[in-house]
C-alpha cells in the first residue's frame, strides 16, 4: 500500500540520489555560504562528471543556481527540501543513537530511512525524542534499554 502522507516539502520525481546531493549541498551553504563542484564530488563519492551533470540536472529543474566554474546556492525550493532531508536525517540519527545504535552505524541507516518517512512520522519521532532527552523517567528508561540490549549482545558471545 503506498504511502498517501508525502513531505510537503518534496517535489515529485526527484530521486534519493538527487535528495543527497541537495542535502551536501545544503551542508556546504551551511558552513560557508556556497558551494562548489569539487566538494560535492567529494562528499559524495562520484566524479566529477557525474557530480556537473547531477547540478546541471538540478538547476535546470528550479533547485539550484549553477555557472559553470561558479560557486553553487540553492533557490527557495531547493532550499526548503534540503533543509526538509535534513531534519529528516538528524532527527531519525537521534532516534537510533537514543535507542542505542553505534553512531556510525545510525548515520548510515538514517540516510536511507531519510528518504522513505513521512512528514507525519517523522513530526512525531521528533517530539518522541524531544520528549525522551527532556523526561527524566523515559531517559532512565532509554538508558535500562540500551544497558539491557548490551547484557544481550554479551551473552551471545
Amino acid at each position: 500500500m503506498a504511502n498517501k502522507d508525502k513531505k510537503t516539502v518534496k517535489k515529485e520525481g526527484i530521486s534519493e540520489t538527487t535528495e543527497n546531493y541537495l542535502k551536501r549541498i545544503y551542508w556546504l551553504i551551511k558552513s560557508k555560504g556556497y558551494a562548489r563542484v569539487t566538494e560535492i564530488s567529494q562528499l559524495m563519492g562520484r566524479s566529477l562528471s557525474s557530480t556537473t551533470e547531477a547540478i546541471q540536472r538540478m538547476a535546470k529543474i528550479g533547485l539550484l543556481n549553477y555557472e559553470k566554474y561558479g560557486k553553487i546556492t540553492l533557490t527557495e525550493e531547493g532550499m526548503k527540501i534540503a533543509e526538509q532531508i535534513d531534519i529528516t536525517y538528524e532527527v531519525m540519527s537521534e532516534l537510533l543513537v537514543l535507542l542505542g545504535v553505534p553512531k556510525n552505524i545510525a548515520i548510515n541507516d538514517a540516510c536511507s530511512m531519510e528518504h522513505q518517512i513521512s512528514e507525519t512520522t517523522i513530526n512525531a519521532i521528533k517530539e518522541f525524542v524531544e520528549f525522551a532527552k527532556k523526561d527524566e523517567k523515559c531517559s532512565e528508561i532509554l538508558k535500562t534499554f540500551r544497558e539491557e540490549k548490551i547484557r544481550k549482545m554479551l551473552k551471545k558471545r
